[in-house]
């Protein structure tokens, strides 16, 4: 309902009754009903992929435990169903029959105000389910709304019981922030309202990092890093999660780098950053394929100062990296929001162009070549392969003829 009346699109759609759970059953014999002790059943939807749609009996939760999960549930109307909710923009049910939205919280003043107020009493929300302290912060900022005054000391209050939270689950809110329309705002708030410190402590250590001004266009390295943000949120709103993450932890290193050096400068820090990244992506429990290329990304987003230096064969892998394009618009953000200097930026855009052209191209030799040469299998196939493509790439080797006859002649007693 709430993004019903706010006019923005919606991803599903929650539906509640008065209908109790064996008699949603009796309904939909085909629902799964892994939920129903909790009055929700999800009946499927048919079609391809396994789309449901989920209805639940109203009801208001009984004593929490563990700060996430109600023991147990009792069954009601829709006014005791609106009170165990966290936020009133959230309590907000339009009844069909009557075409009324019940609005037993006060939510729809809320909307109208922009504001994220907890129901009732706030601290009693999160104590209940400390996963609410981030989903706060993410219709905040999703919004553009304000955090009710009394709901935000309770986030300050209670920001710790976030620990209890599951890795997967806080890796989630914060994927959802990241790539949100105001990701620089999402982290200022969880930095104002005491969670970063519990979730990503290692971004809280930017604060008050003081680096040289020269290409990164500005002094403090916590402003440096919102500015990247907006920016990038402003040239790329469909951005995957990978390029959100890379963005958020491309900083992480600097502290330690600053350190390092006595705070005189930041080399390494895509290195030591890479390595503390690592460990994040380990902590909040990402998919591999994610957490290395976010890594990766990391590790590599420097290297656009280098491509004018590069030997061809470089420059052309660099540009073939499965992660580049992504890394090309973090790097156009943090260049558009430092120097403004977009030459490396433009020069890569089109390398990368050429490079899809010519990717198209067939390897001009393999293992099954350097058999037939009579070459044994072992470590020098690879650095033979290696030769080769590198001569390819600078377009010095053309043809499988030539190929070969370069192999025959260095490689072949």
């Amino acid at each position: 309902m709430r993004d019903f009346i706010l006019g923005v699109p919606s991803k599903d759609h929650d539906i509640a009754t008065s209908a109790d759970p064996d008699e949603l059953c009796r309904l939909f014999p085909n629902a799964v009903t892994v939920g129903k002790a909790f009055g929700v059943i999800k009946v499927p939807l048919g079609g391809e992929g396994p789309e449901f749609l989920e209805i639940a009996t109203f009801r208001e939760d009984l004593e929490y435990r563990d700060h996430r999960h109600p023991k147990a549930v009792r069954f009601s109307g829709p006014q005791e169903d609106a009170r165990r909710r966290d936020f009133t923009i959230n309590a907000l049910y339009y009844d069909p029959k009557t075409s009324r939205i019940l609005d037993s919280t006060g939510g729809m003043e809320d909307l109208k105000r922009g504001v994220v107020r907890a129901i009732g009493v706030a601290d009693e929300r999160f104590r209940e389910d400390a996963l609410r302290l981030l989903r706060a912060i993410r219709f905040a900022t999703q919004f553009g709304f304000a955090l009710d005054p009394a709901t935000a000391e309770a986030i300050r209050a209670r920001s710790k019981l976030i620990a209890k939270i599951s890795p997967e689950r806080i890796r989630e809110e914060l994927t959802r922030m990241w790539m949100g329309p105001r990701p620089a705002e999402s982290l200022e708030l969880l930095s104002k309202q005491s969670l970063l410190t519990y979730v990503l402590p290692e971004l809280d250590h930017l604060h008050g990092l003081k680096q040289p001004v020269g290409a990164y266009g500005e002094s403090d390295a916590w402003k440096s890093l919102l500015r990247t943000l907006r920016v990038l949120a402003k040239q790329s709103p469909a951005r995957s999660s990978r390029l959100a993450w890379a963005a958020i932890l491309s900083d992480i290193g600097k502290p330690k780098a600053a350190r390092k050096s006595a705070g005189k400068n930041f080399n390494e820090h895509e290195t030591m950053g890479a390595a503390m990244a690592a460990e994040i992506v380990a902590r909040l429990k990402f998919s591999r394929a994610d957490g290395d290329q976010i890594v990766a990304m990391i590790l590599d987003h420097l290297k656009f100062r280098e491509v004018f230096s590069m030997r061809e064969a470089t420059l052309e892998r660099f540009v073939r990296e499965p992660h580049f394009e992504e890394m090309l618009a973090l790097h156009k953000a943090q260049a558009t929001a430092s120097d403004g200097n977009l030459a490396f930026y433009e020069f890569c855009a089109y390398r990368l162009a050429a490079a899809r052209t010519a990717s198209a191209e067939p390897r001009l030799i393999d293992g099954k070549d350097l058999i037939q040469l009579g070459l044994m299998p072992g470590k020098e196939f690879s650095e033979i392969l290696r030769a080769v493509e590198d001569l390819a790439l600078e377009r010095k080797l053309r043809t499988k003829e030539e190929a070969l006859e370069y192999i025959v002649k260095h490689f072949v007693e």
